[in-house]
């Protein structure tokens, strides 16, 4: 397995929220993870960064557990960007997309020039390059969420997991942000995994839908596989008719009614 879950179990407590669920995650693909509130999709996120420890199964990256890597060696790897972040109230954007570069830095060192050089690109390429003397807190909520996006991204990973990356932003600004991923996947390569309650959305930029319900996974596939009236009333409970996007070819859905 490239990366991916093998039979994670996570609880809180008593509360199973994840139970022998396995998801293996193809080099290169953009795959989104779909299924209502607290079916345990941010949870699983949350294996990667070790913020939450599962009772069974293992993260994998290269056919090997995670737990077997330093947490360097996965910070070079992997970039993990959870649902919440703060930072210093009076830190600037440069000073933030700066931070991705720790995984390699020597101990005592700042920035080299190789580094410096990395995270113009970043700001470059996420548009961020007029903004990067601004504080973070002046920023709005897209650029905000931009700026923490290119702090993951200048760590050049490998894989790029997001958790809800799109939530409490205007559509323009969501579509700005999901283009740029996409760019990111095609472009560089990167394998992107995120979390998204658009469906719509989710549909038009992944190759791949993984549905979370009952704590497993219930449906992978294409979205024109996994977005289904049959998969829609099983995973959210609601009716829907799934049209076709005649430009993209892609399907979407218009919900009818809940049961």
């Amino acid at each position: 397995m490239y990366f991916g879950f093998r039979d994670i179990t996570t609880a809180y407590g008593k509360k199973c929220v994840l139970d022998h669920l396995t998801l293996e995650i193809f080099q290169g693909e953009f795959l989104t993870v779909i299924g209502q509130n607290g079916c345990g999709k941010s949870s699983l996120m949350k294996t990667v960064s070790r913020a939450v420890a599962p009772r069974t199964g293992e993260v994998v990256l290269h056919n090997r557990p995670m737990s077997a890597y330093s947490r360097r060696e996965v910070a070079r790897k992997v970039a993990y960007l959870a649902q919440t972040h703060t930072s210093p109230p009076d830190m600037d954007v440069r000073t933030l997309v700066s931070c991705g570069r720790y995984p390699y830095r020597r101990f005592g060192h700042g920035l080299n020039a190789e580094d410096a050089e990395i995270v113009d690109e970043t700001l470059a390429v996420t548009g961020l390059h007029s903004l990067q003397d601004r504080a973070i807190s002046s920023l709005s909520g897209g650029e905000r969420q931009k700026a923490w996006i290119a702090m993951a991204v200048c760590r050049r990973p490998e894989i790029l997991l997001l958790d809800e990356p799109t939530t409490h932003l205007d559509i323009r600004t969501q579509i700005e942000i999901l283009d740029l991923l996409r760019r990111l996947n095609r472009d560089r390569g990167m394998t992107v995994v995120l979390v998204l309650h658009d469906l719509n959305l989710a549909a038009r930029y992944s190759d791949r839908l993984a549905a979370i319900r009952d704590k497993k996974l219930y449906a992978i596939g294409t979205p024109l596989d996994v977005l289904t009236e049959e998969n829609l009333q099983a995973v959210f409970g609601i009716r829907a008719e799934i049209r076709k996007d005649p430009l993209s070819g892609r399907p979407y859905c218009i919900p009818l009614a809940p049961g």
